[in-house]
């Protein structure tokens, strides 16, 4: 709650233990340091994010449908108050020494470009994308427009942007 509101460089150690009601010794049993409990949490967070988005790719028939089914999820999580961004990106951006962070967020990154990349692969095979799509530059695409669009809905509060993003969306799978 709290500690999520004042951010990453903000929260100590201290704070952690305090409103985990743990022990310091239990803390420093499990974590180094507050940077590797960073690390940790950037880790579940894009592994989540990522088993998300598998668990949709699996239950969409084409990439059209997972677009769809995706936006209709994140418009969801707005309509209910539990739209917050990527938690990756939010972190990132919550640290005054992202550097630290680089390499984790990196390799999160690149996983999900994979995930979507080889998403995008099995379609061109079934033929639901055409032989020619790129499919790691539109997996890189498709993320420069969800947190595009996911950061101008939280400066604006306007959820036209998602609607923007599903026609982005649709539209770069027909290119």
């Amino acid at each position: 709650g709290s500690l999520l509101k004042q951010g990453y460089d903000a929260t100590s150690v201290n704070h952690i233990i305090e409103a985990s009601a743990t022990h310091k010794a239990s803390f420093y049993r499990y974590y180094k340091s507050k940077e590797e409990l960073g690390e940790e949490y950037l880790t579940l967070q894009g592994n989540s994010f990522n088993e998300g988005w598998i668990y949709l790719m699996a239950k969409s028939d084409s990439p059209q449908s997972f677009v769809n089914t995706w936006v209709s999820l994140l418009k969801r999580q707005v309509r209910s108050g539990n739209f917050f961004g990527c938690p990756v990106a939010k972190f990132m951006s919550s640290s005054e020494k992202p550097n630290e962070s680089h390499a984790k967020a990196k390799e999160i990154l690149a996983k999900w470009i994979d995930t979507l990349a080889n998403y995008f692969e099995e379609n061109k095979k079934s033929g639901k994308l055409a032989k020619n799509f790129n499919s790691q530059k539109k997996a890189e695409r498709f993320l420069k427009l969800f947190q595009g669009n996911s950061q101008f809905y939280i400066m604006t509060g306007d959820a036209k942007y998602f609607d923007e993003m599903r026609q982005e969306m649709l539209d770069e799978l027909e290119k």
